[in-house]
């Protein structure tokens, strides 16, 4: 299990309300982290269009297809990337641990 709860370190300081939004960011951060190495690794197998064609017209289209794909895979890694931005100065062992678990494992 991944120590999430160390991510935000000036609790002592914080109010009811700034504790209650921290605590709810990192008990989501490993379902995220997850979520979003997952559909950026489905949206790249699915940008890689197998379909082939003699028809320059149809090629254009499945290109095309591909680059919207390509477009989904760039909000979750912009979603990913945001994560890791928050997390990789505050504890960076929780972010070379996702990283592993979720990053390297194929």
């Amino acid at each position: 299990m991944l120590n999430v709860e160390t991510v935000f370190k000036s609790r002592d300081y914080m109010t009811p309300e700034q504790l209650t939004i921290v605590n709810e960011f990192e008990q989501m951060i490993e379902t995220e982290y997850a979520l979003c190495c997952g559909e950026m690794k489905r949206a790249n197998t699915a940008a890689v269009s197998g379909n082939k064609t003699a028809n320059i017209d149809e090629e254009r289209a499945i290109d095309y297809s591909c680059s919207e794909i390509d477009a989904i895979r760039g909000y979750w890694y912009d979603r990913l990337f945001n994560i890791i931005k928050i997390i990789e100065h505050r504890n960076p062992q929780l972010n070379k641990e996702l990283a592993q678990k979720y990053l390297h494992h194929e």
